[in-house]
């Protein structure tokens, strides 16, 4: 089967679309401010991504080309980001935006052109979701979750108490980022205090519980992180999904 691409969850190889070529640059922008004898760059910053994907879409007559068409217009009429996966990587998505649709050649049973997309978030995601456990049972605990990908990530850690703990403060430190996170308050068995790095929102038991919370929202970098609990005794888990430049 000749490659396609899938939108939205939505097969295009289903209106007889194939996939023939496509960009797929990595770029940064390096901002500068210019003196007299040299320039200074400040922090480079990710640009997003612009797909144009040269596609075919063959019919077996015209009436059923032009339903082609416009099945995937409907598709691809979404106004936020969606799920954009090509079939010549088999392994992640980008969440990306349609911006455009055009025709270079057309006959009665083929329509030739592009598709763009823009991903302004530039890195792609893993198809699989890592869900790790480790086990607090130390004060501190030091422990080490090796990250997949190319590219940081933003985990959800979720702390399962099994213990009491009084006005504790719980803090998760990661050596290779030196960000540190900390949320104090009471705990008991069966409590789960949930860190959401992707929101920068935290629930105890399901509430809201950002009150006493302090420091950073952690990152994970590709490769060893070296993570440092204190103040916290039970399971402590990271759910994320890989990602790519």
């Amino acid at each position: 089967m000749a490659d396609s691409f899938s939108f939205n969850e939505v097969d295009m190889s289903a209106y007889g679309l194939r996939l023939r070529t496509h960009e797929e640059p990595f770029a940064q922008e390096t901002p500068a401010v210019q003196m007299l004898d040299r320039a200074y760059g400040f922090n480079s910053l990710r640009l997003p991504i612009q797909f144009t994907l040269d596609v075919a879409i063959s019919a077996a007559d015209k009436a059923t080309l032009l339903s082609y068409l416009d099945s995937i217009k409907q598709t691809l009429n979404e106004r936020c980001d969606c799920k954009l996966a090509l079939d010549t990587f088999d392994d992640r998505y980008w969440m990306a935006r349609f911006t455009g649709i055009y025709k270079t050649n057309n006959t009665a049973k083929t329509w030739e052109g592009t598709i763009d997309f823009t991903a302004n978030d530039p890195a792609a995601y893993d198809n699989t979701e890592t869900d790790h456990d480790h086990t607090i049972d130390e004060d501190p605990e030091e422990l080490t979750e090796t990250a997949g990908g190319t590219e940081k990530v933003e985990p959800v850690i979720t702390l399962t108490c099994d213990d009491t703990l009084s006005d504790t403060t719980v803090e998760i430190e990661n050596a290779a980022t030196g960000e540190a996170f900390e949320w104090t308050g009471d705990l008991v068995a069966t409590d789960v205090l949930i860190i959401n790095c992707v929101t920068g929102y935290v629930t105890l038991n399901g509430a809201a519980s950002m009150g006493t919370v302090d420091g950073q929202f952690i990152h994970l970098l590709p490769g060893d992180n070296v993570i440092t609990v204190t103040g916290f005794s039970g399971t402590l888990n990271f759910t994320y999904r890989k990602r790519y430049v």
